[in-house]
């Protein structure tokens, strides 16, 4: 054969090849837009599946306990044919079985699935639905639980959603709960939030006149005197703030000019003053203040910088809503409660972005919050540049459909296959502790490590991978954070491999800390505040298949899920240069890699100048006390439950030296419900509903007390004491976890209102709430120590003051508060109504939302038929959810 025929032919088979692959490629991408249009229905069948002859144990669910769940996929197209398909979907609940023979589902990642035909699968029918029972781990009993944007793929296809799948409003794809499905246990006895039961819950709250609010600030001061005249604002003030550096002096002029209140010659004069000296005693701290508001003037005299900067947002604090810029003469002595007031923000898990960080401290430093607890890397995402170290935001920062996750990592709580994420750059980090330090508060970083690690051990093996691949194999290793000879079967609590877990034993994860810890600190020194607290996270290093709710297949117990344990390992366990260490003595076992870390990174903390170290408690249970630890000060974030216990064991920590910050889940978790109904939003392992009255009664110096003022995750009651010395709290924090927050809106919809009666709680302690008495029970519904009139009338007093003032300043401030549903009923033809926040406004609807009517009670209108209600913000331009009313 000649070379042309030769040549002729290759060209040919090439050809066919050529279009062979673009037939393929163009068939698989049919099929996934084929599947994007599939209508996806899920539905709640039942919570308590085990009541119901389901043997949860024998599939292996935690405490026995799973659910029922129905997949719907509707097909309104044509014939969906063929098996090289694929549907990924998100769910924070395990899949332990499916019952449709055509399909099954197998977990990929944390909370990322796979549902794929089966060779039985024969088609999704024209016009037809196709249902997909599944039994998931657990229960599911907030619509939250399901997330968004499943995906189809097919080969090298571009992956697309399932449209009616693509939204942020989950009731677009989940049916409604029915009867008690919103019901965890049978023996749940939460009340269902509805208007009639909300009505009831709300009938002791009556709006206070605007008299009964003058001269109240929010944080409540110590001490005040309120005189009997007023100053008018509305001509402005004339602020003379040379008390304060200039950043500070700018936020606070920006402040007055924000609830209107312009800083010009001529207006009412308001002068400042540091005196230390003037403070004796316990007022002597960081943050206190004397605020005189005379006829002529006013003058705030701060212990230091804070203490000015937190009497100019006293004096804001009393401006009211209604316009009049009027405020009461006053004389007032004030000192914060605790050193810490603390709000934590998580945007590893779902990225939250710049403008609404400084949103947020705003809003912190106008009610006196000084410690932004900034969660910046997870399992699911690395947010701050590293300089040098590039793939921690290249592939750590993003997410995208890419298996191999070289570029990227997978997707996680439903953020879609598109490349997705981000990343604060150096200078956007320094922007942040810039603008926190002008408003007196101090940004502490946390890098959680050795759990809770996966982007950044995924990061460093795309390095690692990148630099063997060039033959650069020591500068491949000098970050390498996984013992390539670790084959550990780990499973963490959200579901991801032992590469969620950082190796503790190998130098070169001590190399990597060094150098992060190095970076952010320079970060911080060029932002003009210097690094005071590193966090080191150290929360949840374990296995979950070796936990309590779990049984070995050869020696089952009743009521736990039935698993070979055999085949589960501790982390690291089978890392060889961690058993080489535990062999030399170094640490007594694989239970004790987390605190040793623990007390490694200290010694690089230290290294670094940094004097303090925090860290979640559980992360340090191994370390004898505060003082093995290289840093001058430990600090932790004291997160048991109350009702499981931590009433007691939160003086274990406090006894060991460290400075204990009260961030219980029960309480101040900002990611879970405030009210107890499946259309609320969050996630609810610690309690059903921690809503702004719950967190105003939380006594964080006292923690037995709570038990007579709440209820546990059931809500019964519950009995708490402890034996043991309570050298008291150090500060209080609020937590912000992001899972189930996607957005920056829903960001602000779970912190505020709720982050008012945080602040509250820290700066101020209230009447009714009780020393510390070791040996002292308190029982929910039996005894009675706590003044619950005294608490009830307080807060009256507090949801009167966000209702009527502090929410209109909040809509000033572009925050997307929450507003609370109203509670309503209908009573011989008239309907009733009233509101968790006395002050705000609301409005029913009788031809189903079409119209809206202003609700007046003391002119309760006759209806009849359908009736909805919903709450109406300050400013007119935001609405809570709209409910309907038996009528």
């Amino acid at each position: 054969m000649n070379k042309f025929k030769m040549s002729a032919l290759a060209a040919l088979t090439a050809t066919v090849g050529l279009f062979g692959g673009v037939g393929s490629a163009m068939a698989n991408q049919q099929i996934v837009d084929q599947l994007s249009q599939l209508n996806v229905k899920l539905q709640m069948q039942d919570n308590r599946a085990a009541d119901h002859g389901v043997d949860c144990a024998k599939l292996g669910a935690d405490w026995a306990s799973c659910n029922k769940v129905l997949i719907t996929l509707t097909n309104s197209g044509q014939e969906i044919k063929g098996q090289d398909w694929a549907i990924y979907f998100h769910s924070p609940r395990q899949t332990l079985k499916v019952d449709n023979e055509q399909f099954k589902i197998t977990h990929i990642t944390g909370d990322l699935y796979k549902l794929e035909p089966t060779d039985k699968f024969t088609s999704f029918p024209a016009n037809q639905a196709v249902e997909i029972p599944i039994i998931a781990e657990y229960w599911q009993v907030f619509h939250s639980d399901f997330l968004p944007r499943w995906y189809a793929t097919s080969g090298d296809a571009k992956p697309k959603i399932l449209a009616n799948t693509d939204t942020e409003d989950v009731n677009q794809f989940v049916a409604p709960f029915t009867g008690d499905q919103w019901k965890r246990t049978k023996d749940d006895n939460n009340i269902l939030m509805v208007p009639e039961s909300r009505f009831i819950k709300n009938q002791d709250l009556k709006v206070l006149p605007t008299a009964a609010l003058r001269g109240q600030i929010v944080p409540t001061p110590m001490e005040v005197k309120v005189h009997q005249h007023d100053v008018d604002l509305s001509k402005g003030v004339a602020l003379e703030l040379s008390a304060l550096a200039k950043p500070a002096a700018d936020a606070a002029a920006k402040r007055f000019e924000l609830l209107g209140v312009a800083n010009q010659a001529g207006g009412y004069p308001i002068k400042t003053d540091i005196q230390p000296g003037a403070f004796k005693g316990d007022l002597a701290v960081s943050g206190a203040y004397q605020l005189k508001v005379g006829e002529k003037g006013a003058l705030v005299t701060g212990f230091d910088q804070a203490g000015v900067f937190y009497g100019l947002q006293s004096i804001l604090s009393l401006i009211p809503s209604d316009g009049s810029k009027k405020i009461a003469t006053l004389d007032a002595t004030d000192a914060p409660r605790f050193q810490y007031r603390g709000m934590f923000l998580d945007v590893a898990r779902n990225f939250h972005q710049k403008d609404a960080v400084l949103r947020l401290l705003d809003q912190m430093a106008a009610y006196k919050l000084n410690k932004f607890h900034f969660h910046l890397t997870d399992d699911e995402g690395w947010r701050i540049e590293i300089p040098g170290l590039p793939e921690l935001t290249e592939v750590g920062g993003q997410r995208c459909h890419d298996l191999s996750e070289t570029t990227c990592l997978l997707p996680q709580y439903g953020s879609g296959p598109e490349p997705h994420g981000g990343f604060f750059s150096r200078q956007d980090y320094i922007d942040i502790v810039k603008y926190a330090q002008a408003r007196q508060i101090e940004v502490i970083p946390e890098i959680d490590m050795p759990a809770h690690a996966r982007a950044a051990i995924v990061s460093m093996e795309a390095r690692y991978k990148k630099l063997h691949a060039a033959g650069k194999e020591k500068e491949a290793n000098e970050f390498r954070l996984v013992d390539p000879t670790d084959t550990s079967n780990t499973t963490s609590v959200q579901y991801f491999d032992r590469q969620s877990y950082l190796n503790p034993c190998l130098d070169s994860s001590k190399n990597f800390v060094d150098k992060v810890i190095g970076e952010v600190a320079q970060m911080h020194k060029e932002a003009g505040q210097p690094l005071k607290t590193w966090h080191f996270g150290g929360d949840e290093a374990k296995n979950i298949r070796l936990g309590a709710g779990y049984t070995d297949v050869k020696k089952p117990e009743a009521g736990k899920g039935i698993l070979d344990l055999s085949k589960e390992d501790k982390p690291w366990a089978k890392s060889q240069v961690c058993q080489a260490i535990i062999k030399d003595g170094k640490v007594e076992d694989m239970e004790h890699l987390p605190s040793y870390f623990g007390l490694e990174v200290s010694q690089l903390v230290k290294a670094h100048g940094i004097d303090r170290m925090q860290a979640w408690q559980d992360g340090l249970k191994d370390a004898k006390d505060s003082k093995a630890f290289a840093t001058k000060n430990v600090a932790v974030n004291f997160w048991d439950t109350l009702y499981w216990g931590g009433f007691d064991s939160v003086n274990d920590w406090a006894n060991k030296g460290y400075d204990v910050v009260i961030s219980n889940p029960d309480y101040v978790y900002m990611d879970f419900p405030y009210e107890v109904t499946p259309k609320e939003h969050g996630y609810y392992w610690g309690t059903r509903f921690s809503d702004e009255q719950k967190i105003f009664s939380f006594a964080p110096d006292n923690l037995p007390q709570n038990a007579e003022t709440s209820v546990d995750r059931d809500g019964n009651h519950f009995a708490a004491k402890s034996d043991k010395p309570w050298p008291g709290a150090y500060g209080l924090s609020a937590q912000l976890w992001s899972e189930v927050v996607r957005t920056d809106q829903q960001m602000e919809y779970m912190i505020y209102p709720r982050a008012l009666s945080v602040a509250e709680r820290a700066w101020h302690r209230a009447s009714w709430e009780q020393d510390y008495k070791a040996g002292r029970e308190y029982k929910g519904g039996e005894t009675h120590h706590v003044d619950t009139k005294a608490l009830e009338k307080d807060w009256q007093r507090f949801a009167n003051l966000i209702g009527q003032r502090e929410l209109a300043k909040l809509d000033k401030g572009g925050v997307s508060y929450r507003l609370p549903v109203p509670g309503a009923r209908v009573v011989d033809g008239k309907l009733e109504a009233n509101i968790a926040l006395p002050g705000l406004g609301i409005e029913y609807s009788v031809d189903g939302g079409k119209q809206w009517q202003r609700y007046n009670d003391n002119a309760r209108p006759a209806v009849a038929g359908d009736v909805q209600i919903r709450a109406i913000s300050p400013d007119g331009k935001r609405f809570s959810r709209a409910e309907p009313v038996k009528a």
